[in-house]
């Protein structure tokens, strides 16, 4: 089977991951959470021209504090912020599982959400 150059995948990620996406935090890594919100990316790089090509957030960002005890956040996934559609697969945090109590908030530095095309 034939897959994308590497220009094309470039252009593709660069034109499907834009900045004010958001990500949402699974318990079960097939929907999203209703106790931690959404984290907007207000930027992320341009696409490396790389196989695969890398795109990442630029700036550290946190979630919003968990409304809830005792919850145990296992994925996340990048999302649309208008349409509310799904644009990656759920995948594990780094680290493993993260068990948040009320308050606690879920920590993304520079860089650390990777979004790959191949």
């Amino acid at each position: 089977m034939a897959g994308f150059t590497v220009a094309y995948a470039r252009t593709q990620l660069d034109a499907g991951i834009v900045n004010g996406d958001v990500l949402r935090y699974s318990e079960n890594g097939a929907a999203a959470s209703t106790h931690v919100a959404a984290t907007s990316i207000a930027a992320w790089t341009a696409a490396t021209n790389a196989d695969p090509a890398h795109r990442v957030n630029t700036g550290a960002v946190d979630s919003a504090g968990c409304d809830a005890d005792t919850i145990s956040i296992t994925t996340f996934s990048v999302w649309d912020s208008a349409s509310a559609v799904q644009k990656t697969d759920w995948v594990a945090l780094g680290g493993g599982t993260r068990v948040l109590m009320t308050g606690d908030k879920i920590s993304w530095a520079a860089g650390a959400v990777d979004v790959t095309m191949t």
